[in-house]
C-alpha cells in the first residue's frame, strides 16, 4: 500500500521474543479503515472464548489509522485493544499527542502483542528496526520518569513513548497507558499491558506518509484549517464544560451522583484555572485548536507542581465527584494519576463510591485504616490513589473499579456502584434518554463517548430532518434508536481514521463534516475511492464486530443493557428535571427500536446473521450461528 497506510503490521511474541512483520492487505484495510476498525477485527479473529483478560493469549493491540501522520489536522490518535479486564469484553482506548503519527512513520501501522515476556521489556522502533529491550531498571518507575529514562538510554528526546506506570505494572484492572505527561488510553488496557511485562512501546521514524493526491488534500487541509475554528475550545480547553455547570447549577458528575448540585463549582472553574495555573497551550500533533495546555502552581501548599491538562473528565473525577473546592488539589490528583498510570475516571469513580459508603455508615475509619474518607478531604483522595495504584491498605479494596469494590465490600454496597458491564457510570443519565441509550449500548461499557447526547443539548439538523423532532428532545422516545446508530457510525469514523474526534465531531456539533467529507479526505490520502455509503458500511461492520466479540467472549446479552439501579429508585434534583427517574419500560421501548434498526436480536443483542452477511462478515456468522 503506496499511500495514507504504512502497509506493515508487526506481530511480537514477548513469550519467544520473536518479532515479524505482516503486509496490510488493501482489501483488508478497504473494509475496516485502520486503527480502532482493524484493532477491533484482529481481536476477534486471535481471542477466542474463555481467555482471560490477563492471559499470555490475550491480544495487546496498538493501532494507527490512514488519516495520522498526515498534514490533515488533528492526525494524532492512536487506539490501544484488548480484552477489557473491567468489562470482560470488547475494550479499547484512544489517544493523542505525537505517538501515532512517529509510529507510521517508523513504518507500522498496528503493532499485536502476545504472549508474556519472562522479564520486564520494552519495545523499541526505530524507521523500521524492532528490538525488544530489557526495562528492568525501570520497572517500578512512574510514567514520566519511564519516558524520561528511555530517551536518555536511547539518545535521543524526539523518541515518542506510551508506557505504563505502577499500577499498570501490579495489574490494577482500571490502569491506563499514558504518552507524554497526561495523555492516557485507558478502559484497563494498562492493566493488560503490565500482564505481559511489558514496561513500554517507544517509537522512532523518518519515513514520512506519502499520499495519492497531494493537491487536493492539501486543499482540503486548508479549508478546515481556515473555516473551523473553536476559540472557546482554545482558551478553555475540555474543562469549558464546567463553565456551563456554574452558569446552570447542573453538575451531572457530583457526590457519586446522589445530587447534581455541587457549591463549590465556582471555586475550580476552568476561567481561575487560566487566571492562576495555566502556563501555555499545548497542541497535538498537527492540530489548530490546540485544547491542551500545560500549568504550574507558584504559591501555597502544592508550590511547583506542574503537568498537562487538567481534562474535564479529571475536573470531574478530582473535583464534582468527591467534593473538592481546592483547585491546586485537583491538579495534584490529576498529576497523581497520570505519573501512576491509572484512569480518572474510573478510580475517580471509585472513591466518590467509597465516600458514599463512608457517609452511609457501610465502612469506617477501621476499614479505611485510619484515611477519613470524607466528601471534600482531598488529603484522602491523594493517599487513596497512592495506595490503589500500589494494591496497598484500603487501596487493594477499591483499585479494581467500582464493580469489583462493591463486589469486596458488600454490605448493600451495591446499590451504590453505578455501572453498566462492569465500568462506572460517570455522569447523572436520569435526564437525557440519548444518554442512557448510548450508555447502556456501547461496545466497550459505559462511556461518555460512545454514550454520546443526542438530545436536545446538540442542536443537530441532521437528526431533525431524518429522524424526527422528538428524537432531540430529552425525554423523547420515537427516532432514538436510528439516531443512535448513525451517531454511533459516525463517531467510529475518526477512531478508525486516527484523526482527533474532539475535533471533527464533538466540537462540530455533527453538522460540518459528514461521511461525504470524510470520503473525500480518505480517497485523497489513500487513492482508494470508496463511496459515502461504504464509508458508512464500514463503521457498521466495525460496530458489529464489537458487538459480536461482546456476545461471543464477553457473554453479553439484553440482561446488561441496563442501567444502575438508583437511576430508576431515586429521582434527580437537576433542574426542571427535579423529580425525574428512569422508567424500565421507556428503556425498553428504546432497546427494541434500536435493535431492530441494527438487526440485532433482541435477546442476545447478538447481529442476527443476516446483516453479517450483509455486512460480508461471513467469518463471524458461521462463527455465532453455524
Amino acid at each position: 500500500m503506496a499511500f495514507g497506510y504504512a502497509g506493515k503490521i508487526l506481530r511480537v511474541d514477548l513469550t519467544s521474543n520473536k518479532i515479524k512483520e505482516e503486509e496490510l492487505k488493501e482489501d483488508f484495510a478497504k473494509k475496516f479503515i485502520g486503527a480502532r476498525g482493524i484493532n477491533s477485527k484482529i481481536l476477534y479473529d486471535e481471542v477466542k472464548p474463555g481467555v482471560d483478560p490477563f492471559s499470555p493469549e490475550n491480544r495487546l493491540i496498538f493501532g494507527t489509522g490512514p488519516l495520522a501522520g498526515t498534514m490533515l489536522p488533528a492526525g494524532c490518535r492512536f487506539t490501544v485493544t484488548a480484552r477489557s479486564p473491567l468489562t470482560m469484553g470488547h475494550g479499547d482506548a484512544n489517544a493523542g499527542g505525537f505517538f501515532a503519527p512517529e509510529l507510521k512513520f517508523s513504518g507500522f501501522d498496528h503493532i499485536i502483542f502476545h504472549g508474556r515476556s519472562k522479564k520486564p521489556s520494552y519495545l523499541f522502533i526505530n524507521d523500521g528496526k524492532a528490538e525488544l529491550r530489557s526495562a528492568e531498571q525501570i520497572w517500578g518507575k512512574n510514567t514520566w520518569n519511564t519516558q524520561e529514562l528511555i530517551q536518555k538510554e536511547l539518545g535521543d528526546e524526539d523518541i515518542q513513548i506510551a508506557c505504563i506506570g505502577p499500577a499498570g505494572e501490579n495489574m490494577v484492572k482500571n490502569a491506563c497507558i499514558i504518552h507524554g505527561l497526561k495523555r492516557a488510553a485507558a478502559k484497563g488496557m494498562g492493566s493488560v499491558m503490565g500482564s505481559k511485562n511489558l514496561k513500554a512501546v517507544a517509537v522512532r521514524g523518518r519515513k514520512g506518509i506519502r499520499v495519492a493526491d497531494p493537491k487536493e488534500f492539501l486543499k482540503i487541509s486548508e479549508k478546515i484549517l481556515t473555516k473551523h475554528k473553536r476559540p472557546d475550545l482554545t482558551l478553555y480547553g475540555t474543562p469549558g464544560s464546567v463553565l456551563y455547570e456554574v452558569n446552570t447549577g447542573y453538575s451531572p458528575a457530583t457526590k457519586n451522583i446522589q445530587t447534581t448540585r455541587f457549591p463549590g463549582i465556582e471555586k475550580i472553574s476552568p476561567k481561575l484555572l487560566n487566571q492562576k495555573y495555566i502556563y501555555r497551550l499545548k497542541a497535538c500533533f498537527g492540530c489548530s485548536i490546540s485544547c491542551g495546555r500545560s500549568y504550574v502552581v507558584k504559591h501555597g501548599q502544592f508550590k511547583g507542581l506542574y503537568g498537562e491538562g487538567p481534562e474535564l473528565a479529571a475536573m470531574w473525577s478530582w473535583g464534582t465527584q468527591p467534593q473538592v473546592t481546592s483547585l491546586p488539589a485537583v491538579l495534584k490528583a490529576d498529576v497523581l494519576s497520570n505519573q501512576l498510570g491509572i484512569d480518572c475516571i474510573e478510580a475517580g469513580n471509585t472513591i466518590a463510591f467509597a465516600m458514599e459508603c463512608y457517609q452511609k455508615g457501610i465502612i469506617t475509619d477501621e476499614d479505611t485504616g485510619g484515611i477519613k474518607l470524607e466528601w471534600g478531604n482531598f488529603k484522602a483522595v491523594h493517599s487513596i490513589l497512592e495506595q490503589m495504584a500500589n494494591r496497598k491498605g484500603f487501596g487493594e479494596i477499591l483499585c479494581d473499579g467500582v464493580k469489583d469494590a462493591a463486589s469486596r465490600i458488600g454490605r448493600g454496597s451495591e446499590f451504590f456502584a453505578h455501572t453498566i458491564k462492569g465500568q462506572s457510570v460517570p455522569a447523572d443519565l436520569r435526564i437525557k434518554h440519548g444518554s442512557v441509550l448510548g450508555y447502556i449500548t456501547s461496545t466497550r461499557g459505559a462511556d461518555h463517548l460512545r454514550g454520546l447526547i443526542i438530545d436536545d443539548v446538540l442542536p443537530i439538523e441532521y437528526i431533525k430532518k431524518n429522524y424526527g423532532e422528538e428524537a432531540l428532545m430529552s425525554e423523547g422516545i420515537k427516532g432514538k434508536g436510528i439516531a443512535l446508530k448513525w451517531i454511533q457510525e459516525m463517531t467510529t469514523l475518526p477512531d478508525c481514521f486516527g484523526i482527533c474526534k474532539i475535533f471533527y465531531i464533538l466540537s462540530a456539533g455533527y453538522s460540518v463534516f459528514t461521511f461525504e467529507n470524510f470520503s473525500a479526505m480518505y480517497k485523497a490520502a489513500t487513492g482508494i475511492d470508496v463511496s459515502e455509503k461504504d464509508m458508512l458500511k464500514a463503521c457498521e461492520r466495525v460496530y458489529n464486530v464489537e458487538q459480536a466479540f461482546n456476545v461471543r467472549v464477553g457473554g453479553f446479552s439484553r440482561k446488561d443493557d441496563t442501567v444502575p439501579p438508583r437511576f430508576f429508585n431515586e429521582p434527580t434534583d437537576a433542574n426542571k428535571w427535579k423529580g425525574k427517574t428512569l422508567k424500565k419500560e421507556n428503556i425498553d421501548e428504546m432497546l427494541d427500536d434500536y435493535y431492530t434498526c441494527r438487526g440485532w436480536n433482541k435477546s442476545t443483542t447478538a447481529p442476527e446473521k443476516e446483516k453479517l452477511l450483509e455486512l460480508e462478515l461471513d467469518e463471524i456468522a458461521k462463527d455465532l450461528y453455524e
